[in-house]
């Protein structure tokens, strides 16, 4: 799980996230800036996923991209990256919160990066209920229930693979 207080520029995240990106315990407890977060993100895919991150904010919309990064101990992986952006009552960006899968091993190497990038947005069922657990999840997390978080985040990451299942599909149907 990842959040992003967009106005304070301060991004946090649980403990895969954590141990996939961030190299220290300290930059996880203070939070982490987008510049930060940048600087995990393969340079030859760095524009173009903070670009579409930036985008998908300023317009409250969904974000969903597979992307490489370079993890906390140096080396490249692949991750799915899904999440939604809110606005403020005045229409500006607010914060994002999402989740982040290590995809490594079945991403589909044929496809271009252009491809990746482009992903579907939240149309299919799977992608509403994301959407709908993950406003479960801070309500369960103000509520101080970590056994029921424990069952979220569970049902997250599952929705995740499920996700990741159907945009590879997806862009196969769209090769052929």
């Amino acid at each position: 799980m990842w959040e992003w207080d967009i106005v304070s520029d301060r991004l946090w995240s649980d403990d895969y996230v954590h141990g996939t990106l961030w190299a220290s315990a300290e930059q996880r407890a203070r939070g982490g800036t987008l510049a930060d977060f940048a600087a995990c993100i393969h340079p030859d895919d760095r524009d173009a996923v903070i670009a579409r991150m930036t985008a998908n904010a300023s317009q409250g919309a969904a974000f969903i991209a597979e992307f490489r990064v370079r993890s906390a101990k140096g080396d490249v992986r692949w991750v799915l990256a899904r999440g939604r952006y809110e606005l403020d009552e005045t229409g500006r960006p607010l914060r994002g919160r999402g989740i982040l899968l290590d995809i490594t091993g079945a991403h589909l190497s044929e496809v271009s990066y252009d491809q990746r990038i482009e992903a579907p947005q939240a149309c299919h069922p799977l992608e509403r209920a994301a959407d709908q657990c993950l406003s479960v999840r801070e309500a369960i997390a103000e509520a101080g229930q970590p056994f029921l978080l424990k069952l979220t985040d569970m049902l997250l990451l599952e929705l995740g693979r499920c996700l990741a299942v159907l945009a590879r599909k997806e862009r196969r149907s769209r090769m052929n």
